[in-house]
């Protein structure tokens, strides 16, 4: 449940800091119309799947067509550690805990995005251990929870058919 929960919390995030984050907004921008990215955990595991079309980040219940590239956890107690915090996308590359199918470009593409959200979700005392390199925030991280509790509110991050 928990990864399923923070799988749903990371397509919503990506969805307000598209508005609030000049380095999501260029990064989606030039994903080409149609394109999709999977986030798997694990054999009939939560999943994150995505579509890019119309301008935004829409949220798919199953793989969207081809051209999609997917970023595939080995199983779901590395898919916990990474979702909580407990592993950032340099120690899963660096423990093979994931694979990519896809361009590789676009699944770093994916893996940069999914830095720019951990360093708004966790705290700077987590975001120091999982990170590396940890961007500079745009805007106040308050302001990114506030948009994702609305949005969760208002069934903003509801399914696309």
């Amino acid at each position: 449940m928990v990864v399923a929960l923070v799988l749903r919390v990371v397509h919503a995030a990506l969805t307000e800091l598209q508005r609030l984050d000049s380095r999501v907004r260029r990064e989606l921008e030039q994903m080409p119309e149609g394109m999709g990215y999977a986030v798997e955990t694990g054999y009939r595991a939560p999943t994150l799947y995505v579509r890019w079309s119309g301008g935004q980040l829409q949220r798919c219940a199953a793989a969207p067509p081809a051209p999609c590239c997917a970023l595939r956890l080995k199983n779901l107690p590395l898919a916990f550690l990474f979702c909580t915090g407990q592993m950032g996308v340099a120690q899963a590359y660096a423990r093979h805990a994931f694979t990519i199918s896809g361009d590789v470009a676009d699944v770093m593409k994916l893996a940069r995005l999914i830095n720019l959200v951990e360093a708004y979700l966790f705290p700077p005392l987590i975001t120091r251990r999982i990170m590396t390199d940890i961007p500079p925030l745009q805007v106040n991280p308050l302001r990114v929870y506030g948009g994702i509790a609305f949005g969760f509110l208002c069934n903003r991050y509801r399914l696309s058919r």
